[in-house]
């Protein structure tokens, strides 16, 4: 075959192989805001999302790689490019089925979230990886060509991925609709199918010959059985998802939650994966022309020893880089690189090596390759599958995030004794006695004690601490975020000024008022409230367990108040739960880090609240924003107004800074406000007796504030007027400028 043939052919496949898995990587991100309305947003939700794409991806692999032995031609790319956009097709026409028949609502959401989750993704999953085996065998010659082959289809593959990753979170989804970014990837799909026809189809040896696909030389004994080939990927693809995913909890601690810190997590992951997966066909092919038949094993056993030590580094490193405090002068976004390259490309490129020199140590001969590729890529599909459950749902919240990571390089250490003898090889082995060495040490000195993490759940690091300044005040850390500043022994302390609104609100309603908080935290605003007003009903939706599990255990919630938790998602909670008419008070402070979920601050959102508020009932947004630039609070704002015949914006001080970051209160309902009833109504105890109990010297005469109409009014028209809905809420990135310009302040220790 021409090499220029063979260059050409093999380049048009790579644009493809890197526009599907782009394309594959933007529909898993739309799909989550897609089934928001139906399934809300929570750990099950996004760990069924994944782990259905993962199953897809996997299935299409395993069903892909026989078709690409039979018939690697064009016309099979063509076929799945359009079936791909089909299947995007399909995401934008499930949730509009469900809108219109309402059949999800009788399925209980544990088993609702699974199936929606099955019906909208699998299929674009299960299509789009079937390119990868055909890519794969159109791009070998011969079998001394397996390794760099398989690596460059892989390299590429997660190249698409990572472009998909940036564009979608960066620019997609702050400036088209869910459905226009779904319809988009179809028609760039369709796009790629109808230029592949036009120009593969037309070049010579555009399906390679029985002869130029199987030359005499190609026929090698393979090392690995392939049996054994899939066991090593699952278990390196396990390992690989386990870091990804603790490496956001890791990274939340210094440099909190935010768009910037999934993408960067996200994109570094995926840039050490390419580079490894390049590397490691390199290495394979270089293996395979050696005269020392084992030569293959050796350097697979040396690549795993090397993605094992630079896994169990990543805690050494961490722990030297927060103590000498390297990064914190940079500004966030370089910050979160710096953390996340330091921390966590070795241990990736390590492991991206090892699918190239798997399928190029089990390869027999070009015939089988696609079948080889197929099934290999396919158990290391279902690795990931079983590393994001399992990391998701058990590892972290059992073992904790550092024991974790110390267990993915013991995994990857263990892995080389299905490779090589280790014990005949002293540099292996000597390297594999460190691994195991700083795993033990690991294992005994990050004890909660020595980490000073209350608990770990699967939301949230939780570290309940004393505060400095204050005797007798525990400060409640969420990752990163202060959440709540708790004085155990007297419940009626609140430390956020904008909890103070909330208890005035509540003091001017009903004395048998239904209270509704979405976001407990501490639990501290709605501890104080039945303290002061034990008439009133109070319900309180926290999506974390064992933020709820802390607060009695840790910061002196008494169950004797009667508070009623519910965990789950607060939009689950109001669509399905949530009587009409229930509530005469309403607050949302579900904040993560500094943002509201997304879902929780949109129309459709807004028009449940309604649903469920009382006559003359009060709606409360707590938003984290600067006036004169920020962007959150201002769509929150005229989307509240979509619904709402009077919204206010509400602050805390009476005087008026708009340039400055702050926490803030917006008033929606369909009454006017009457400021000076909430402001006058009577304390129990009086604002004496309350200063006393919590230690300041004078009791405000009001805490809710009205800035200046006219300077809200001009901030709020000012620029393109924004109202968020389920189709488009860009929260993350309205919020990007604050972030940017965040102080990072009381940093959790986190010393081992």
């Amino acid at each position: 075959m021409p090499a220029t043939n063979s260059f050409s052919r093999i380049t048009a496949v790579a644009v493809i192989v890197f526009v599907a898995n782009a394309g594959l990587l933007v529909l898993q991100l739309v799909a989550g805001r897609l089934l928001v309305p139906f399934i809300g947003s929570s750990l099950e939700t996004w760990t069924a999302i994944i782990g259905v794409f993962l199953a897809g991806i996997a299935a299409g692999n395993a069903v892909g790689g026989p078709i690409a032995d039979r018939r690697p031609t064009t016309g099979t790319l063509v076929a799945f490019l359009t079936l791909g956009a089909l299947a995007a097709g399909w995401m934008m026409l499930v949730p509009r089925v469900l809108s219109a028949t309402g059949w999800h609502a009788v399925l209980p959401l544990g088993v609702r979230v699974p199936i929606l989750a099955a019906i909208e993704c699998f299929p674009a999953g299960f299509v789009l990886s079937m390119l990868t085996p055909v890519a794969v065998k159109l791009g070998i010659p011969d079998v001394r060509g397996a390794g760099r082959a398989a690596g460059r289809v892989f390299a590429i593959g997660t190249l698409g991925c990572l472009a998909g990753n940036y564009v979608t979170g960066f620019y997609l989804v702050p400036s088209f609709t869910i459905d226009s970014i779904a319809a988009g990837t179809a028609g760039v799909l369709l796009a790629t199918a109808l230029l592949t026809l036009l120009t593969i189809r037309r070049g010579p040896n555009a399906k390679p010959s029985e002869a130029n696909m199987v030359p005499s030389h190609s026929q090698i004994v393979p090392i690995l059985s392939l049996r054994r080939a899939c066991l090593i990927v699952f278990l390196c693809s396990f390992a690989g998802m386990a870091l990804e995913l603790t490496a956001t909890r890791i990274l939340a601690q210094v440099v909190g939650v935010s768009l910037y810190t999934w993408t960067g997590v996200i994109g570094v992951m995926l840039a050490g994966t390419a580079v490894g997966n390049w590397l490691g066909g390199v290495l394979a092919d270089r293996a395979g022309r050696s005269l020392v038949p084992a030569a293959g094993a050796g350097l697979l056993a040396g690549s795993l020893t090397a993605a094992a030590v630079a896994a169990q580094l990543v805690l050494v490193g961490f722990f030297i880089l927060a103590a000498t405090e390297v990064f914190d002068p940079l500004p966030l976004v370089p910050r979160i690189l710096a953390w996340t390259f330091a921390l966590f490309f070795l241990p990736m490129v390590g492991l991206g090596t090892i699918s190239p020199q798997v399928i190029r140590l089990t390869i027999e001969d070009v015939r089988s390759a696609g079948r080889v590729a197929g099934r290999v890529y396919a158990w290391s599909t279902t690795g990931a599958i079983v590393g994001t459950f399992a990391t998701g749902y058990v590892l972290i919240s059992a073992l904790g995030m550092y024991r974790t990571v110390l267990g993915v390089g013991m995994i990857a250490g263990v892995v080389v004794l299905l490779v090589a003898r280790v014990w005949e090889r002293r540099t292996v082995l000597y390297a594999l006695s460190i691994v195991a060495g700083l795993a033990v040490a690991g294992f005994i000195l990050l004890t909660p004690q020595a980490t000073k993490i209350t608990l770990e759940t699967n939301y949230f690091s939780i570290r309940v601490v004393p505060d400095d300044e204050r005797p007798g005040v525990l400060k409640l850390q969420q990752d990163m975020l202060v959440h709540s500043w708790v004085k155990p022994d007297e419940p009626m302390y609140l430390h956020y000024p904008h909890e103070q609104i909330q208890m005035e609100f509540l003091r001017a309603a009903p004395p048998n008022a239904n209270v509704l908080v979405i976001g407990g935290g501490g639990y501290t605003y709605p501890r104080a409230a039945k303290t002061e007003l034990p008439g009133i009903r109070m319900e309180v939706v926290e999506i974390d367990p064992g933020v709820t599990a802390v607060a009695y255990s840790h910061l002196g919630l008494d169950p004797a108040l009667g508070i009623v938790s519910y965990n789950l998602d607060g939009r689950q909670f109001v669509s399905e739960r949530a009587n009409p008419g229930a509530y005469n008070l309403i607050t949302l402070d579900a904040v993560n880090d500094l943002s509201v979920p997304a879902h929780l601050l949109t129309k459709e959102f807004n028009e449940a609240i309604r649903r469920i508020l009382a006559p003359n009932g009060v709606y409360l947004v707590t938003v984290i924003d600067t006036p004169e630039y920020g962007g959150l609070w201002k769509a929150t704002f005229l989307t509240l107004r979509k619904t709402f015949s009077h919204v206010e914006l509400l602050s805390p001080s009476s005087s008026w800074h708009p340039g400055e970051q702050g926490v803030f209160v917006i008033y929606a309902a369909d009454h006017p406000l009457d400021l000076d009833a909430v402001r006058s109504a009577p304390r129990k105890p009086s604002g004496e007796a309350l200063a006393a109990a919590i230690g300041t010297t004078a009791w405000p005469t009001g805490w809710t504030h009205r800035p200046p109409a006219d300077e809200v009014e001009r901030l709020v028209n000012h620029g393109e007027p924004l109202i968020l809905t389920d189709q488009f809420a860009p929260v993350d990135n309205l919020m990007a400028d604050v972030f940017r310009r965040r102080k990072i302040k009381n940093k959790p220790e986190v010393t081992p």
